[in-house]
């Protein structure tokens, strides 16, 4: 009937179980949500990263930068298919977190479809496929930064600032 939690993990050294993590898990149990608003989760995440300064470890489930978040092409294009292949469950309903994709050099061509698809918001029929020319162009660029070194990822503004310089 009760159990005790911690917000974020944050100062948590006896077991106690992040609130964002019990949420889910009642829900696994109960089988419903019972009238709670997960969303309010990433919402509080937010505000104790914005009002304290606190950083949020980026694989914190849930709630970190990398949380739903994959690299591999493979996962991309498995989203792209069906989002359920690679998230268990909907990420963007329940968390307002949408899944993401970074870019580095084992993105492939799916890897680079799904950030395109994502960046113009574009889902289903309106969505760009892997064999669209723009996508190839994004995707020679990537291939041709790791062949000349590059060993970071590939920031979202690289990638706009490319999107944005091949579609004018």
């Amino acid at each position: 009937s009760a159990v005790n939690c911690s917000l974020l993990g944050i100062g948590e050294r006896t077991g106690n179980v992040p609130l964002e993590a019990m949420v889910f898990e009642y829900a696994s149990l109960r089988g419903t949500l019972n009238g709670m608003n997960t969303q309010v989760i990433t919402e509080i995440a937010e505000y104790i990263q914005n009002e304290t300064n606190y950083d949020i470890p980026p694989m914190t489930p849930f709630v970190g930068a990398n949380f739903n978040l994959t690299r591999a092409g493979i996962h991309a294009d498995g989203m792209m298919k069906n989002p359920e292949i690679y998230n268990i469950f909907d990420t963007e309903t329940l968390l307002n977190r949408p899944p993401k994709v970074s870019i580095t050099n084992t993105s492939g061509v799916a890897g680079v479809a799904f950030w395109v698809n994502e960046y113009r918001r574009k889902h289903g029929e309106d969505e760009l496929p892997k064999t669209d020319s723009l996508i190839q162009k994004i995707y020679d660029w990537v291939t041709e930064e790791y062949d000349f070194g590059r060993v970071t990822m590939i920031s979202d503004a690289e990638l706009e600032q490319k999107y944005k310089e091949l579609i004018s």
